[in-house]
């Protein structure tokens, strides 16, 4: 069969169509994360921050994640889940989640460490041009977790399908990611930016910054989530 090309502004609108009736449970989802960020601000000095703040990127990240991705999958397949529900499924997968998230991380970190290592010898543009195969592989690998926590697919076969279902794709994820982007992320860095001005105050401009990024999560996870959907039915029309 023909592979039907996946438009990223349909994706778009499919997102705002979707939105009203699951962004407030998303929100309840993330809401630790905001908390997390919000203490932070408060927090700078303290002893506590450090082994906090391992325990939210290595750990609450990925889970977090894992849940907004499962509910939000099932929201919008129709199988409908309770927050409860994609709190549990994320619990379950933890430890795979953990691992599909961070390896591609990981490879990205290793090579910009070897860049490090020879930072002083290189240009900017050379630099730039070794920076881009780990980006690309970042991309390849992006909807590992997806696979982690709505197949419940091992890590190895969560990157293996990942690194399949992008095949090919590369213009149409740069366009995607981009697009979205734009659209949430932009925005929410001008207000932020524009009340942190107006204020003068460094504190309030991170506050309002972490905010308007918690409520634009949600957003961006169902554009994606749409997103990882019709790449897996593209796939399948064409296997």
């Amino acid at each position: 069969m023909i592979d039907q090309p996946i438009s990223a502004i349909y994706l778009l609108r499919e997102t705002f169509a979707k939105m009203g009736a699951i962004y407030a449970p998303m929100l309840i989802i993330n809401s630790p994360s905001l908390i997390i960020l919000l203490g932070n601000n408060f927090a700078v000095g303290s002893a506590a921050i450090i082994p906090l703040n391992i325990i939210y990127l290595f750990v609450l990240i990925p889970f977090l994640s894992g849940a907004m991705i499962f509910y939000s999958y099932r929201s919008v397949t129709g199988n409908q889940v309770t927050v409860s529900e994609a709190f549990n499924q994320a619990n379950r997968r933890l430890l795979q989640l953990i691992l599909a998230y961070f390896i591609p991380v990981a490879l990205i970190l290793a090579g910009i460490i070897g860049i490090m290592l020879f930072h002083l010898f290189l240009s900017g543009l050379i630099l730039l041009i070794i920076e881009i195969p780990g980006f690309y592989i970042l991309s390849r690998l992006m909807f590992s977790s997806y696979v982690t926590v709505i197949n419940n697919s091992s890590v190895q076969d969560s990157l293996n399908s990942s690194w399949k279902l992008t095949q090919g794709r590369w213009w149409l994820l740069f366009r995607s990611n981009f697009l979205i982007s734009i659209v949430a992320l932009v925005p929410a860095i001008l207000i932020s930016g524009l009340i942190g001005s107006r204020l003068g105050n460094s504190l309030a401009s991170q506050m309002v910054s972490n905010l308007l990024g918690f409520l634009v999560g949600p957003l961006m996870t169902v554009y994606m989530v749409l997103l990882y959907k019709e790449l897996r039915e593209s796939a399948a029309t064409i296997e």
